[in-house]
């Protein structure tokens, strides 16, 4: 029989999970924007008009940071075990491990997205991005929302099989 506390533990999961996944699909959409396009002085770009889609970005990373650290929280409460039907990556220490990457990405995407670029040698023609010693930031945020939408995918797979389960011995739903 479920306990109550895991009950509520995962419907608070459950809710914590889709502004995570709205939040990573923002991120793939400002991914191509600036500032994570990070433009060079030494290749601008045409003087079309655009607003600014920094403080946007920031919001949104801002938002990750703080939905995994809610996830990250109720997750040990929501999947106290092992469930039936599950994956090994879908158990609870292998998502913990998994958002804490996420994490760590995360906050690297906060600071990297606003510096910019590391200079060129000299010898590299201008229309060379960067400099193939780092992943560019537009190229860590796409993998940053693929990673969240896989995760919450997961810990979604991982809550249902708990249900499931909970049914099937006649404890009563979540």
């Amino acid at each position: 029989m479920r306990d109550p506390s895991e009950s509520e533990a995962a419907a608070g999961l459950w809710q914590a999970l889709t502004p995570l996944a709205d939040a990573a699909a923002m991120l793939r959409s400002l991914s191509q924007q600036e500032p994570l396009l990070q433009a060079r002085p030494d290749y601008p770009r045409g003087p079309t008009p655009h607003r600014s889609y920094a403080g946007e970005l920031r919001t949104t990373l801002e938002a990750i940071r703080d939905g995994i650290a809610a996830v990250r929280r109720l997750l040990p409460a929501a999947l106290p075990g092992p469930a039936p039907g599950l994956l090994p990556d879908e158990t609870a220490d292998a998502l913990e491990r998994r958002l804490a990457a996420l994490a760590r990405l995360t906050d690297t995407l906060l600071v990297e997205a606003f510096e910019p670029p590391p200079a060129l040698p000299k010898h590299a023609p201008p229309y060379v991005p960067e400099s193939p010693r780092r992943d560019l930031a537009g190229a860590k945020a796409i993998h940053l929302s693929y990673g969240l939408e896989e995760a919450t995918a997961s810990i979604r797979n991982g809550l249902l099989s708990r249900a499931n389960a909970g049914a099937r011995t006649g404890a009563p739903p979540a």
